[in-house]
């Protein structure tokens, strides 16, 4: 049994895909998330690292007195308890109006996770993501798209 569950963990694994830095800029830079002037490309490429590592395949959990309480998914690490359902969280709110699911793809194609986020940065601003607020707001983000357009 030890071994399926480490077989299946290596499998998981190899399936994911990591984008780099410059494929994550490519995918944002001609997208509706530069509509939000307030934001930068290089404010969702800070987001996208600090949320995922720009792992499109990223899942995460949330937990409230320590019980999971919902479960955070793709490269923006998009919660299941307001955003998306997934099936399993209780009462969500799913106000992107989306399967969780479709945050989790294995390619450069990240039209689902930026609606959703333009969504989210509509309703509350990048805000909403506190790994944004902790470690990209107000800071010098240039860096995150140098030599990428």
């Amino acid at each position: 049994m030890k071994a399926l569950i480490i077989l299946s963990a290596l499998l998981v694994a190899a399936s994911a895909k990591t984008l780099t830095r410059c494929q994550v800029v490519k995918a944002l830079k001609d997208s509706l998330l530069t509509e939000f002037h307030q934001y930068s490309v290089a404010d969702w490429v800070c987001l996208a690292h600090h949320e995922s590592q720009y792992n499109t395949l990223e899942i995460g959990r949330d937990t409230k007195n320590g019980k999971d309480w919902s479960t955070n998914y793709g490269i923006f690490q998009i919660s299941s308890k307001w955003w998306c359902d997934d099936g399993k969280t209780p009462n969500s709110e799913n106000g992107c109006g989306m399967k969780c699911s479709d945050f989790m793809n294995n390619d450069e194609n990240l039209i689902a996770d930026i609606n959703c986020a333009a969504k989210i940065a509509k309703q509350q601003g990048m805000e909403a993501w506190s790994s944004w607020v902790e470690n990209c707001k107000g800071q010098w983000l240039s860096y995150y798209t140098y030599f990428c357009f």
